[in-house]
């Protein structure tokens, strides 16, 4: 139950950045409204890194591979739909690992490691915390994409089902 649920809130929250990123052009993807902030495309290569350490690595035990600097200081490189695809391809990993767990396995503890030279502890976490975590980071950073592209879209118009 837990694990259905993590996925859909999740795909929930991926379903707004696909919206969000139709709204809006490859070269506004990249614009950072204000100097010492992350554009759309930082916060989504952001995303698609965290989930990808966080539950493919960390708990499907694939190898370590972020680098968590990068996804802040990347200038350009990727669509709008070349950055959707990253993360939904993450999203498809981590369904295949978290569909595999029982809900046992949600209070095993899994190591979180980050390099020496991240500036982030290496920590450990139940699967249970670290999913309830992940998805609250994903939720926060959706919300600051929709909002920004509410600023940088052409027209206005709301990109959820309510005003915002």
């Amino acid at each position: 139950m837990f694990i259905t649920m993590t996925l859909s809130l999740l795909d929930q929250e991926l379903e707004k950045i696909e919206k969000a990123l139709t709204r809006i052009s490859d070269e506004n993807v990249w614009e950072k409204l204000k100097e010492g902030t992350n554009s759309i495309g930082n916060l989504c290569l952001h995303l698609a890194g965290n989930e990808y350490h966080n539950i493919v690595s960390s708990i499907g035990g694939h190898p370590f591979t972020r680098e968590r600097s990068a996804e802040f200081l990347a200038e350009g490189g990727y669509s709008c739909k070349e950055l959707y695809s990253r993360l939904a391809n993450v999203r498809e990993q981590s369904r295949s690992i978290l569909t595999a767990l029982t809900e046992e396995e949600l209070d095993r503890e899994v190591t979180v490691q980050y390099p020496p030279d991240a500036g982030i502890a290496t920590y450990n976490r139940p699967i249970s915390r670290l999913l309830y975590h992940l998805t609250v980071h994903y939720g926060y950073h959706t919300g600051q994409i929709v909002y920004m592209t509410r600023l940088l879209q052409e027209q206005d118009n709301n990109i959820l089902k309510w005003k915002h």
